[in-house]
């Protein structure tokens, strides 16, 4: 039964997706159609509210037709809001929906404050704005840790915006740093003030407001806190009993003369029984907050951006901040609240004493910063720029250097020697002559989100959300060619139009002047690439004739054609040049790149102390490891993934070999990720050496280990260049490599030693290494660097 539901819902998504991509291609933009959008259909309030009423209200746009997206389960509640508001010429198309998506596609106007469904791409002609919900207190984009990654769909909805409002200079300049914006952002941004914050600019309608509720002998208070969770992980019964707490206490202690009203954010919200309580009431049905704001003496909040909105008022604001410490471990903020003007109270009794205490302090400054642009008939003012096209505020764009755009997809940054690799060209490249953005699918990240810290801070990051919405001939088309492997016009016509509009959905309107595929692997990023409109680079790592024979992780139609048509491709060694010919067959576009290494960090890592992970899985203790390295019996090591190409079983064997014949060392295996893990650690019990062999599963840095060993082993059947190479002779570590393509250009050039890749060959280099023959290849690694650099540019010159 599930997996019919499945199915269901896989086809479900189909067709809808065909259905908007139908109109994608097919059909011309209503001019007269404006679809507005408040928090992905779960709202209509805020700024998109005051829009719609500018809209509907003012007779200059009687022509147009307002369509508002809409969850099935608040349909109702958004069209009480409608007619609560007199918002009429307006209709609710379910979010999501066939109506829904068939608007994305032909409708002119589109107004969000968040983002757009995943499968959306920008029609030319379209008309964006984005108001966003909220100046900026707490962290956002890229300067939030541990959910930068997830940040591509939000960035993106920005990037294609023809408008992005905003309230202050403080908002605009956070915003555009945070979601890496610079460079990219091709649309105006308009320092308009917000429409939701013009209701403070009329405190009489407020007065009318409050008797109308029956409010108006009473002191009234808002309590607006913000919601203590993470997007994905509700947990809140924790919260409901922390407020309920509160409200309780509160309760208690107010006067009859008091009214505290509370909005609480949803998932808390609807745990929350108001019936219990005297002097405390939920926000009044239907009104938008603001609204409600607009009338009470005084706000309560915490860390929300509404007290900047409420601000405008001039009344009193109070900061309850009972968890501050605790909060602000969690989610790092841009200001800090002791900043702020704003008393702030940690219980409830300070809390009522601060309440019933006139306003003691100026915010005369607080308002200047971050509440600039806020004014009386924004609405009216913004609907007049964008959609009567009368240019009646000032159009900002955002820094554009006229540098070129450099796009770089790096895949997982998982650790093995492609993420060092990219990792050290990034370090060794002069990022001042271009810009450059890293960008990665998020999927690959959930499991370890951290992995972004990795990159250099003035790398901007592009995530992508992964691939969506296919019609039927590019699903047949698509698993005709990447599963069933086969090839021809018709299937190549509608891959590519499947990836190129992929492209255009994932990168919007941002102009890359270079798209670089460095990891090389990976069917449909290599094939977005492909059909990007920018020049395409592809790295080549590994000798891809024998991947492809011996692996199943690459597709060989895609990499053909990678390698033919690609702008470069660009093998990182002279050794795998031939095989990389052999699948392109296209000598014009083929540069050799040599790996950068970043010997100085290699020597400062190899200087810490051992540690062992929580993910370290060792044959031996931290301890019997350490005594062993400091004994006088030779160690040898290999560090790489547990995985067919690294030759480990060959590499046993000729150690079990040497070991019969010695009877002393110790063959130390150090590897990440791998399927053959387990069978390598079985594989090594059953040998006479056993106890003489030490395997770990992941170390976060092996450098330690590394420098105390007297010989590195690289066993590779194939390989690329093998950078574990260049941080052994780092430091100071004699070599053996199989003669294989990939290390035996670089260990020929520098004088190491080649072995055949075979156990008698492996055997008979330790051998040789005993007798003295294997030298120290000692390279000059600031000018390897620097060369490497001088081969990276040359991928930018335009023959």
């Amino acid at each position: 039964m599930k997996k019919i539901k499945r199915i269901f819902k896989k086809v479900k998504s189909m067709l809808r997706s065909s259905w908007y991509i139908h109109y994608y291609y097919s059909s011309d933009l209503d001019g007269n159609a404006i679809l507005l959008d408040s928090k992905n259909g779960k709202d209509l309030g805020g700024n998109i509210l005051r829009l719609a009423q500018e809209l509907s209200g003012n007779p200059v746009y009687s022509d147009y037709k307002l369509y508002f997206s809409s969850n099935k389960d608040r349909k109702s509640q958004l069209k009480n809001t409608l007619e609560l508001y007199n918002i009429t010429n307006a209709k609710i198309v379910k979010e999501a929906g066939y109506r829904h998506y068939k608007l994305l596609a032909k409708a002119k106007y589109l107004i969000t404050d968040t983002s757009f469904p995943m499968e959306f791409v920008k029609k030319e002609g379209q008309i964006i704005t984005n108001t966003w919900h909220g100046t900026p207190l707490k962290k956002m984009g890229k300067d939030v840790d541990n959910q930068a990654y997830s940040m591509g769909n939000v960035q993106k909805s920005l990037l294609l915006s023809d408008y992005l409002l905003y309230p202050s200079d403080y908002m605009r300049n956070i915003m555009i740093n945070a979601y890496c914006m610079d460079n990219l952002y091709k649309g105006k941004i308009l320092c308009s003030g917000y429409p939701r914050n013009s209701v403070f600019f009329y405190p009489e309608e407020g007065v009318l407001l409050r008797a109308k509720l029956n409010m108006a002998d009473k002191k009234v208070f808002a309590y607006m806190p913000t919601w203590r969770g993470v997007v994905g992980k509700v947990e809140t019964e924790a919260q409901v009993l922390e407020v309920q707490n509160y409200l309780l206490q509160m309760d208690e202690m107010l006067c009859d003369d008091e009214l505290l009203l509370v909005r609480l954010h949803p998932f808390v919200a609807k745990a929350i029984d108001y019936n219990k309580f005297q002097h405390i009431c939920a926000f009044p049905d239907g009104y938008d907050p603001y609204d409600i704001l607009n009338m009470v003496d005084c706000l309560i909040t915490d860390y929300s951006s509404v007290f900047f909105d409420f601000s405008n008022t001039g009344k009193k604001i109070v900061l309850f901040v009972y968890d501050k410490e605790q909060y602000l471990d969690d989610r790092g903020i841009y200001v800090q609240l002791d900043s702020f003007p704003f008393p702030q109270v940690q219980n409830v009794t300070e809390l009522v004493k601060e309440l019933r205490k006139p306003k003691n302090y100026d915010d005369t400054e607080f308002r200047k910063i971050y509440c600039q642009y806020d004014r009386k008939n924004v609405a009216q003012i913004v609907c007049k720029h964008i959609i009567l096209n009368e240019k009646v505020l000032e159009e900002e764009t955002v820094i554009n250097n006229g540098k070129d755009n450099v796009l770089i997809y790096c895949g997982v940054l998982a650790k093995n020697g492609l993420t060092t690799a990219f990792l050290n060209l990034l370090e060794n490249i002069d990022h001042t002559k271009r810009n450059y953005f890293v960008t990665f699918v998020k999927s690959s990240y959930r499991k370890d989100p951290l992995q972004v810290k990795l990159l250099p801070s003035w790398a901007g990051i592009v995530p992508i959300t992964g691939f969506f919405g296919r019609t039927p001939f590019e699903v047949l088309a698509t698993v005709l060619y990447f599963r069933k492997k086969k090839k021809n016009r018709w299937i190549v016509k509608y891959v590519d139009r499947y990836y190129s509009r992929e492209f255009k959905k994932n990168y919007g309107e941002s102009d890359y002047k270079y798209v670089i595929h460095y990891s090389g692997y990976g069917e449909k990023t290599l094939t977005l690439f492909q059909n990007a409109p920018g020049k395409n680079i592809v790295f080549v790592h590994n000798d891809m004739v024998k991947e492809l024979e011996l692996k199943t992780n690459q597709h060989e139609h895609t990499v053909k054609r990678a390698y033919a048509e690609y702008f470069k491709v660009v093998p990182v060694t002279t050794d795998i040049y031939e095989p990389t010919f052999e699948l392109g067959n296209n000598s014009n576009n083929i540069c050799i790149v040599n790996n950068c290494h970043d010997y100085q960090g290699i020597i400062r890592k190899s200087n810490q102390k051992i540690i062992f992970d929580e993910r370290t899985i060792s044959t031996v203790s931290k301890e019997e490891l350490e005594n062993i390295l400091d004994n006088t019996e030779k160690k040898f090591i290999t560090i790489g993934r547990f995985s067919f190409e690294k030759g480990h079983q060959m590499l046993l064997n000729a150690f079990d070999k040497y070991y019969e014949l010695n009877k002393e060392g110790y063959l130390i295996i150090i590897g990440g990720y791998g399927q053959l893990y387990d069978e390598t650690l079985q594989y090594a019990q059953n040998l006479k050496s056993k106890n003489h062999i030490i395997i770990i599963r992941f170390m976060s840095n092996p450098m330690p280990v590394l420098r105390k060993c007297d010989l590195f082993i690289l066993s590779s059947l194939y390989e690329g260049l093998g950078l574990v190479i260049l941080e052994a002779d780092t430091l100071g570590l004699p070599v053996i490599s199989t003669d294989i393509p990939g290390p035996r250009g670089f260990v020929k050039e520098y004088g190491g030693y080649l072995v055949p890749p075979s156990v008698d060959g492996i055997y008979n280099g330790l051998i040789a290494f005993d007798r003295g023959e294997v030298p120290v290849m000692n390279v000059d690694y600031k000018r390897y660097n620097e060369h490497s650099i001088e081969q990276f540019e040359t991928l930018f010159n335009e023959n």
